[in-house]
């Protein structure tokens, strides 16, 4: 054997353990889905099974990052001992201080699928929002709002987040449409 094929055959052989491993192993961190049966016979979350509160803001290249954590209190219809169920989509509008809904509903982006929270889990909704001053004011129509409507099914009553009202959306639905994502946040 040469001294070349020997370093192919010890690379191939890493490349093979290496890839054995990774498949073995769960991913460090990551999310896990409950199995279908466990997700069956669990009960869906609901929105008042959660208080919200805004936990961070960041802004970059026109945009704000509003960042929100939802713990699950038992409060809702879900039992506060066990776990419920949790999609990633969501309905969520800015509104204004009459709880009137402002501007467009918000995109989702993201993973999809669902995960389990657990009682006192928390999750992390994250709502990017452009900046109405970059889109022309007679179009744009900046409005102040003063908080954002969440529910987690289209049939549920939304709860209103209040946001301190500096925020300002455009009432046109058509511009600066806020996206979200809701992510594990760890339990």
């Amino acid at each position: 054997m040469t001294r070349k094929t020997t370093t192919t055959a010890r690379a191939r052989t890493r490349i093979a353990v290496l890839t054995a491993a990774m498949v073995a192993a769960p991913a460090v961190g990551a999310a896990t889905a409950a199995p279908a049966a466990a997700q069956e016979s669990m009960s869906d979350c609901v929105v008042t099974d959660f208080s919200i509160a805004e936990t961070d803001r960041r802004a970059a290249a026109g945009t704000a990052y509003i960042e929100f954590t939802m713990t699950r209190t038992g409060e809702g219809e879900t039992p506060a001992g066990e776990p419920c169920n949790l999609y990633r989509y969501a309905n969520l509008i800015w509104v204004d201080d009459q709880d009137e809904p402002v501007g467009a509903w918000a995109e989702r982006e993201g993973g999809s699928g669902s995960y389990t929270v657990e009682p006192d889990g928390t999750v992390l909704l994250t709502v990017a929002q452009p900046n109405p001053a970059n889109y022309d004011p007679e179009l744009c129509e900046p409005t102040p709002v003063s908080g954002l409507a969440v529910s987690l099914y289209i049939a549920e009553q939304t709860v209103t987040v209040p946001t301190g009202g500096h925020d300002t959306a455009c009432a046109n639905a058509e511009l600066a449409v806020p996206r979200y994502s809701i992510e594990p946040g760890g339990n």
